[in-house]
């Protein structure tokens, strides 16, 4: 679906899933045609298997070539992109193996975040995670209309959570590896025990963070990695059984050329 021609917005600071803008400093063509990417690839609106054509693209964006090779660029370093020999940009599709793999680290990340971000939090940090915590629990998920609202809030709960570690490195790592998962996430997990089982997730985890109860937000991040990973595979094993369905790969369910979003 055409989103129209890319426009001078406000910068925003922090990474998100989202293309939402706050007010700062005026962004660049590259950074612009940069979120939108990404949040198209995170959202599965562009999803895994698809191959980008760069002068449609720059057609739909109302941009020329270069700033978006440039944001296609940044994507590839982030591994939101593949850049393949004389095929130019694809979204790279995980097999079943390598969603288990990405899972599994994942845990171990997110749970060593979860304990030095609630040894260190502040008040303030408390106060914004709470106050997405509240956004997320006041959507009704089962609404299509919300649903897509849902899954970048409970995005940035986590990032905002992981982010109160102030470990550059370690919330670079722990985004990537999310990302690399999020789009999985968004086709295949709009299912009403996986979305309550979160909810109730996300309020035990912030109250461990609120506590500073470092053990527990640390367990509790490590068991909702894990749930993500039962939960997808459980999809995946759905999908498989039915005629025709996927067996270790989701590439030939979604490959597809993009022309335009």
């Amino acid at each position: 679906m055409s989103q129209g021609p890319i426009k001078a917005r406000p910068q925003k600071n922090e990474r998100d899933s989202s293309a939402d803008e706050t007010p700062g400093e005026a962004q660049s063509l590259p950074e612009l045609a940069y979120r939108r990417l990404r949040a198209n690839i995170l959202s599965a609106r562009i999803p895994p298997g698809s191959e980008l054509r760069q002068e449609r693209l720059a057609k739909e964006y109302g941009i020329s070539r270069v700033p978006l090779r440039e944001a296609m660029s940044r994507l590839n370093a982030e591994r939101l992109l593949v850049q393949l020999p004389r095929r130019g940009y694809v979204v790279p599709s995980l097999t079943c193996d390598e969603i288990v793999e990405i899972c599994e680290i994942s845990m171990l990340l997110e749970e060593q975040a979860a304990v030095v971000a609630t040894r260190v939090r502040t008040g303030r940090d408390v106060a914004e995670v709470e106050s997405i915590l509240q956004e997320l629990e006041a959507l009704d998920a089962t609404d299509p209309e919300e649903l897509e609202s849902w899954h970048i809030l409970a995005y940035k709960f986590h990032d905002r959570l992981f982010r109160s570690a102030r470990r550059r490195r370690l919330h670079e790592v722990v985004a990537n590896f999310r990302d690399a998962v999020e789009p999985y996430m968004r086709l295949e997990m709009d299912l009403l025990d996986h979305i309550q089982q979160s909810t109730v997730d996300h309020r035990n985890i912030f109250e461990a963070f609120r506590t500073q109860d470092t053990e527990a937000a640390g367990r509790l991040s490590r068991q909702h990695a894990e749930n993500i990973k039962a939960h997808l595979l459980n999809s995946f094993a759905n999908d498989s059984a039915k005629p025709g369905g996927r067996k270790t790969s989701l590439k030939d369910s979604f490959e597809r050329v993009v022309d335009a979003e």
